[in-house]
């Protein structure tokens, strides 16, 4: 069934039994893209978990003066349960990779359940955001990559839209790793142990009811630099590795969060 979010604002009005009218973007793919006609039915959901049996009751296509828009009205039938998905909390912290290589981890990293994203700046990095029109550049990125992950989420099926916080540096992102639960930052260096290996010694504690936090720090395309690693160190981020076959920096990400997520139970 045809997945759209809505705003919380008008999912309020559904639940209080009102007939609402949808936002322009939503009537048009509900009508125009999907050729929905009313009294057909499509699920809503309000990114935060919960989502909705709707009905659509009504469409037209131009406004009393003549002029071509878009309108749709629709009613909620029912609330639909949600099984609890998540047995581990993963925030993947990505350096910001050169092109649109952010797009698929977005995409991906969303299909594969993670939680949040913390697109950052690495003293490595190719690609240069915040120091760029004072920040102006970085707030469209950040914006755009929300909307990526809507889209993603709408498409996949999750009742819960993973959050993408702003643009930040490497040294406040590690921080707010560390401060939440443990933290593995992908490296090459001769530290840094197999994924899978910290695990097996070290076990999460895998629970629906309060599921551990973990970050996935990637790096750039140039790899870490050496205060990176030591500041990584100093907070006590654990270096790993994910066995001998060499990645992409957009891989990486993805496959560290599948190696959790098998870890959960949740894959496989």
């Amino acid at each position: 069934m045809t997945r759209v979010l809505l705003s919380p604002i008008l999912i309020e009005r559904g639940l209080e039994g009102e007939e609402f009218s949808l936002d322009f973007e939503t009537a048009k793919k509900l009508t125009r893209v999907l050729r929905l006609s009313p009294g057909e039915m499509f699920v809503a959901f309000d990114g935060s978990g919960r989502e909705w049996e709707c009905v659509l009751t009504a469409t037209q296509s131009e406004d009393p003066s003549g002029h071509k828009s878009i309108t749709a009205r629709a009613a909620i039938l029912s609330e639909r349960e949600i099984k609890p998905t998540q047995r581990v909390r993963i925030s993947i912290a990505q350096a910001i990779p050169r092109g649109d290589k952010m797009d698929l981890v977005l995409q991906k990293g969303t299909e594969l359940g993670a939680h949040e994203f913390w697109p950052f700046e690495a003293e490595r990095s190719v690609s240069r955001v915040l120091d760029i029109d004072e920040g102006a550049r970085a707030t469209l990125r950040a914006e755009r990559w929300r909307k990526i992950v809507e889209q993603a989420s709408s498409q996949c099926g999750r009742a819960q839209v993973p959050y993408v916080h702003a643009i930040a540096d490497f040294s406040t992102v590690v921080g707010q790793g560390m401060s939440e639960g443990r933290c593995f930052m992908l490296d090459e260096s001769d530290e840094a142990r197999g994924l899978r290996q910290v695990l097996a010694e070290d076990a999460l504690a895998f629970e629906e009811e309060s599921p551990p936090r973990v970050m996935i720090l990637v790096g750039p395309e140039g790899g870490w630099s050496p205060r990176e690693r030591e500041w990584a160190g100093r907070y006590g981020v654990e270096p790993v590795h994910l066995g001998s076959l060499i990645l992409r920096t957009e891989t990486a990400a993805l496959a560290a969060t599948a190696v959790l997520q098998w870890e959960a139970g949740t894959l496989g």
